[in-house]
């Protein structure tokens, strides 16, 4: 999946716990900038005024089926965004172009047959195949 590893050496490992010891404000701040695509951009990374109640990123907008599928279509449109083998064997492989078209198929669906719209609740009872991540997915984008 990952061509290198994110943190290559123990030094490295070292670096990182000695930024967020520091500075855990910036070192979140710079990992959020760098690794997600806002929608709108946060204000402040933690907001600790009404404790334990904390609120990351407040203000910040994004949409998680954008983070998981979307933004890779440029770059990754062919390669597997889910491998799925079944209890009895059967394997299947999601590129991220079939993802996103099932994912908007079924998140146009909801809206037009289901009349579902943002902060509506559904229930998704269902096996661990990839269609259940791909209704995840699709009440997500709505």
């Amino acid at each position: 999946m990952f061509k290198e590893p994110l943190i290559k050496n123990m030094c490295e490992y070292n670096g990182l716990v000695s930024d967020f010891k520091n500075d855990y404000e910036g070192t979140w701040a710079n990992f959020a900038k760098e690794k997600i695509d806002w929608f709108e951009p946060f204000d402040k990374v933690l907001d600790e005024s009404n404790a334990p109640f904390y609120k990351w990123f407040d203000g910040g907008k994004l949409n998680v089926a954008y983070q998981c599928v979307d933004r890779h279509l440029k770059d990754k449109k062919n390669k597997a965004a889910i491998i799925f083998e079944g209890d009895n064997g059967d394997q299947r492989i999601l590129t991220y172009r079939e993802l996103s078209y099932e994912v908007s198929k079924t998140a146009n669906m909801f809206k037009n047959q289901f009349d579902i719209k943002k902060g509506d609740r559904v229930v998704i009872y269902m096996p661990m195949i990839p269609e259940a991540a791909v209704t995840m997915l699709a009440c997500a984008k709505i």
